[in-house]
């Protein structure tokens, strides 16, 4: 028709471009999960042949008849590193164990998240992170024995028990990191500091005074005094004895009582904490 002004055929053709652009990234999406899937299932394979090549085991060369520590991989002959070795090793296996049992059961659902690509990286590193901290933990406080003496290091560490620590952590990550709070909490745990108690006013002695009274004296009874507190009347601070924890003495000066009103009375606490107690006002009668 000659009003007819659509163009069909630029239509087809934005709209394939629209598809061929979402199946490029469908196919990204699915190249990237692929890699991931790939990673997951050689990863726990070479963390196992390293726990292998690394593990120790008596050994005892010709001529000699005391055994050596050996592993297929002598990559050092301190007992220590070796040990740290396997637990590094044995966390990144926990870790990617877990990664990988999880990212199975997401891609078997069908509910794989590309997001989540980062968390399946990062996994194994926050592992093998746990596994140490918390080998740290149980080896400085369980075992004594000296560096320097590598038999005893072995008789005392056993690697099968450093092992399965590790690897637990590396498998539970979220309970080690629990685990190691509460063991930090129990360690480091400070003794809590009793309530400091607020001063109150209840009454003064006497209630009120008069414009240019010679007596001087005014008692504040209450509560929650101590030997440091302090009283304001008006936003003045006033001379105060100590009597008792619900009695001071406070002298009043002559300024105080030179026109009729209403002072405000408050009492401040000298220990840190305690605060300031509402006021309470006195009568200054003409």
């Amino acid at each position: 028709m000659a009003g007819d002004t659509t163009n069909p055929t630029g239509s087809n053709q934005q709209a394939q471009s629209l598809d061929a652009e979402t199946n490029a990234a469908l196919a990204t999406e699915k190249r990237r999960e692929r890699t991931l899937g790939v990673y997951l299932l050689i990863l726990p394979i070479l963390l196992t042949c390293l726990l292998v090549a690394i593990w120790p085991s008596p050994f005892t060369p010709p001529g000699k008849t005391v055994p050596e520590i050996r592993s297929l991989w002598n990559f050092t002959d301190q007992v220590e590193v070796r040990l740290l070795m396997i637990v590094l090793v044995s966390g990144a296996l926990g870790s990617a164990v877990s990664a990988a049992r999880t990212y199975a059961n997401f891609h078997g659902l069908g509910r794989y998240e590309p997001s989540w690509t980062w968390w399946y990286l990062m996994k194994v590193p926050i592992g093998m992170g746990l596994a140490l901290f918390l080998y740290l933990v149980v080896r400085g406080g369980l075992f004594s024995a000296s560096l320097s003496d590598s038999g005893a290091v072995m008789d005392t560490a056993n690697p099968f028990g450093f092992a399965a620590l590790g690897a637990l952590a590396g498998m539970f990550a979220k309970e080690a990191s629990d685990k190691l709070e509460e063991i930090f909490k129990a360690v480091f745990r400070t003794a809590e500091k009793p309530p400091v108690a607020r001063p109150k006013i209840d009454r003064l002695d006497p209630a009120a005074k008069k414009v240019h009274d010679p007596d001087l004296t005014l008692k504040v009874e209450g509560s929650g005094f101590d030997a440091k507190s302090t009283v304001k009347v008006g936003d003045k601070t006033r001379d105060s004895v100590f009597k008792n924890a619900g009695l001071l003495v406070v002298t009043l000066s002559s300024e105080d009582l030179e026109r009729p009103g209403k002072l405000p009375v408050v009492v401040v606490a000298g220990t840190q904490g305690g605060g300031t107690s509402a006021a309470v006002e006195l009568a200054v009668a003409g």
